[in-house]
């Protein structure tokens, strides 16, 4: 069976699989083990059933408890997949801290590294839930798909030794997928007399962002799961999220 990167999804705009990316072992990542995707509340009940004949079975939401109330995810209350609300930040959504950094720094940046260096143990528990799930795909979500999803993303290629420039390939697509929101948001941003400007470049995917967040990985701590050791994750769901994603 042939699978696209991209899952066209009505109500979705980034809704991608993680599978088909060379490891080091010389393997693939396996076709529907893992998808990324932009907040779920748009798409049809339709779809909704469509993802899970075709093997969903875990979606892991990483917005926070109030984007999750005001857009509910319709996996919250569908019968035989297991939903979970994780938020990777606890009350701050990426545009709350889009003022952070310096005015030279890409604002995303900040971003990231409060991620990396202060959010560890969700990224840990975020993970273990994950390697909970021992059959069918696990799918993992925040709002436009790109920041909170794409730190997730780069750890598990990282996990399963996917080069460098295909993580980051991964990370910039969601560039080419998402116009349409980033628009939406920027008139809601325009309407709310929001800095719409700085705004803006918090929406971006740029490639050196997400090159240097795994710089600081290499950098401070060694290898991506050298990182996630040190932040509390398990041997065991390590080995368990491995043996998911090399096969």
């Amino acid at each position: 069976m042939r699978h696209s990167r991209h899952m066209p999804v009505k109500g979705a705009f980034n809704l991608r699989d993680l599978g088909g990316y060379q490891t080091a072992s010389g393997s693939l990542t396996p076709w529907r083990h893992f998808l990324r995707s932009d907040s779920l509340h748009r798409i049809t009940p339709s779809e909704v059933s469509r993802l899970h004949d075709e093997g969903l079975r875990a979606v892991i939401d990483l917005r926070t408890t109030r984007e999750v109330a005001e857009a509910p995810n319709p996996f919250a209350v569908f019968p035989d997949v297991h939903f979970v609300n994780m938020p990777l930040f606890d009350d701050l959504s990426p545009q709350a801290l889009s003022h952070q950094g310096t005015d030279t720094d890409h604002p995303l940046f900040a971003l990231y590294m409060t991620a990396v260096d202060s959010r560890g143990p969700a990224i840990s528990a975020i993970l273990t839930e994950m390697a909970l799930i021992e059959t069918g795909a696990v799918l993992f979500n925040c709002t436009a798909g790109k920041d909170r999803t794409g730190i997730i993303a780069a750890l598990l290629l990282g996990i399963a030794e996917v080069p460098r420039d295909q993580i980051v390939a991964d990370y910039t697509m969601t560039a080419e997928l998402i116009p349409e929101l980033v628009a939406e948001f920027l008139d809601l941003s325009r309407a709310r007399g929001g800095d719409t400007k700085r705004y803006a470049r918090l929406l971006e995917s740029p490639a050196e962002t997400i090159t240097a967040t795994l710089d600081h990985i290499d950098m401070r701590y060694g290898t991506v799961p050298d990182y996630l050791r040190s932040i509390g994750l398990s041997t065991k769901a390590l080995d368990r999220l491995r043996m998911r994603l090399v096969g």
